[in-house]
């Protein structure tokens, strides 16, 4: 019977789901109805958004064919920790999925006062619109047990309000609003973190953020990236 059910989830989500891009470095796709609403919120001040999209890597991190624009964040000086990878290929997937167009990397973003920062900012345009957004970036996962709920809460609060803070005290660019890009690990990771977003984080954290989760699939590479590894 549970067998049963996990087939037919399966099924209506394969119906649901829009493949974005199939080629030999990567396959994404996501749901046609989250992709529009994403679409439609990154240019609506007071609007905020959960979006779940899929990643499969095809290749290697070695071997990966990126654009421009993922190229320079990886070439660029970063602020610190292991995350060049992660953040390159975060650009990679909203160059795809919203056309995105890289327009400051990590340390050309100036603060006043300087305290949290952003991973790098973009400029997406519709027919009528061009609108200026920040990019924070995280992995989530545990280094040692099970991500669980309390890690969800402590991930999610601890990012969004980081996110807050930076588009305060951002000078240049200034930010319309911001996406909070997080690569999961796996489904059951971006369920739990769906479910703490709904039900455990207050409006005050959420504020207008854009939240997009990426299930990635073949990327042990992103998830356990070592300094100098690119």
């Amino acid at each position: 019977m549970v067998k049963k059910k996990r087939r037919r989830r399966r099924r209506r989500r394969k119906k649901e789901s829009k493949i974005l891009l199939i080629n030999k470095s990567y396959t994404l796709f996501e749901h046609t109805k989250g992709h529009l609403k994403v679409n439609s919120d990154l240019f609506c001040y007071n609007s905020k958004c959960f979006h779940t999209n899929y990643f499969k890597a095809n290749k290697t991190w070695d071997q990966f064919l990126i654009c421009k624009g993922a190229q320079k964040i990886r070439d660029s000086d970063n602020a610190g920790g292991t995350s060049v990878i992660s953040e390159a290929m975060s650009f990679e997937v909203l160059y795809k999925m919203i056309n995105a167009k890289l327009l400051t990397t990590e340390n050309e973003i100036m603060y006043h006062p300087i305290g949290k920062i952003t991973d790098y900012a973009i400029q997406v345009s519709s027919h009528e619109n061009t609108v200026t957004l920040g990019v924070s970036v995280t992995r989530a996962m545990k280094y040692r047990g099970v991500f669980e709920k309390k890690d969800a809460v402590r991930l999610l609060e601890k990012k969004l309000f980081g996110v807050i803070c930076s588009s305060e005290n951002s000078s240049y660019p200034k930010f319309a609003k911001q996406i909070l890009h997080i690569w999961s690990t796996d489904e059951r990771t971006s369920n739990i973190l769906k479910d703490v977003y709904n039900n455990d984080i207050s409006n005050q954290y959420k504020h207008n953020t854009i939240i997009i989760v990426t299930v990635g699939k073949n990327v042990d590479w992103l998830f356990w990236e070592k300094k100098g590894t690119w």
